[in-house]
């Protein structure tokens, strides 16, 4: 039996005066651009860090303002998408949040979870809306699937990603996080893991493999009573590919994903439930279909529709949180010590966010 999934208000305020959206990163940046466009809102402004290039970029994708300068980004626009490179977010964030713009953060919200929580702190202060971009949230079977999990807690969670897209680095470095402050992926599982199940991480068991790392074997406490056995690894095959098996009381749920090359595409398996001695089906597979959106690409659309929603008033739905998002920094945080000591560590409630650092 399918699921039935919650539709989201969007208040259609903007239809007056379309609201003006800043992105920031001239790569990963352009699928917002697209989003937010679908989504009705105006792209008026682009930030990168080289100007030459920025300014081809806007002119390509019909963006009136080419700019490197953060700052004048946000001088120009209603809110801003921060979609730079990870080391970047903090700054960036705190400059838009400064200039008393709405921010939506691309994952990971920033590289350390002290980073995160100086974010949190200030985010507060200002009042303005701050949230984060996790896409698994937006795709149609996993909404169908934390639908039907909200009255069926799992007792165990099994995930497995094998990633092409992780870069294995020369083993030269001493650092666990490099340049990706989530090992170009990791958080996305994290979130998802969390989100899924509705409860908070107790502790965390982590077997880490390269500096950077680049794969990594998890094994997680929740508040829920359930435990999560991560799997994160790097792999030569394009793509992502990714098994998910949620296990209950008396139900088994599986399903398969990622993103597949050779089909341009992100597709996703029918989610499938065991239960009283049959499977059945509780949300159809999506992939890409000539003339529609490509799934990856219409989770975007889904989270751009609703942080506007929430400019205009309406709640806060399925977007993360910072609060959230500083849960998952956290979470790789611990990791790392795990690694480092060869042992499990508990995770202590989250400490208040400290106050903003001042000017």
């Amino acid at each position: 039996m399918g699921v039935q999934l919650r539709t989201v208000p969007c208040l259609a305020l903007w239809q007056t005066r379309r609201v003006r959206i800043g992105v920031i990163g001239t790569k990963w940046g352009l699928m917002h651009v697209g989003a937010f466009r679908a989504a009705g809102a105006e792209v008026t402004a682009l930030c990168g860090q080289n100007l030459e290039h920025t300014r081809a970029v806007a002119a390509q994708e019909g963006i009136s303002l080419a700019t490197t300068e953060v700052r004048a980004l946000c001088d120009a626009v209603d809110a801003v998408v921060v979609a730079s490179p990870d080391a970047l977010h903090r700054e960036h964030v705190e400059v838009a949040l400064d200039a008393g713009r709405a921010v939506l953060c691309e994952k990971p919200l920033t590289r350390t979870a002290e980073e995160a929580l100086a974010l949190v702190a200030m985010a507060r202060v200002s009042g303005r809306l701050c949230a984060v971009n996790f896409p698994y949230r937006m795709l149609p079977s996993f909404e169908a699937l934390r639908t039907w999990l909200e009255e069926r807690p799992p007792r165990q969670l099994v995930v497995t990603l094998r990633n092409g897209f992780v870069r294995i680095g020369g083993g030269d470095s001493d650092s666990f996080v490099g340049t990706s402050a989530d090992w170009d992926g990791l958080s996305h599982l994290l979130d998802t893991v969390l989100w899924l199940s509705g409860a908070e991480p107790l502790w965390i068991q982590a077997s880490l493999s390269g500096r950077p790392v680049h794969t990594a074997a998890l094994h997680m406490g929740l508040s829920s009573g359930a435990t999560a056995i991560i799997t994160h690894a790097a792999c030569p095959e394009p793509g992502l590919q990714g098994g998910w098996t949620l296990v209950g009381r008396d139900w088994e749920v599986g399903f398969s994903g990622g993103y597949v090359p050779s089909r341009s595409g992100w597709c996703v398996s029918p989610v499938r439930c065991f239960r009283e001695g049959d499977w059945t089906d509780l949300a159809p597979g999506i992939e890409p279909r000539l003339g529609e959106r490509e799934p990856w690409a219409q989770a975007h659309v889904e989270t751009a529709r609703r942080f506007l929603a929430a400019l205009e008033g309406a709640p806060l739905v399925g977007l993360a949180t910072l609060e959230e998002a500083t849960t998952v920094q956290r979470l790789l945080a611990a990791a790392i010590l795990s690694e480092q000591e060869g042992r499990r560590v508990t995770l202590s409630p989250a400490p208040p966010a400290p106050p903003p650092s001042p000017a």
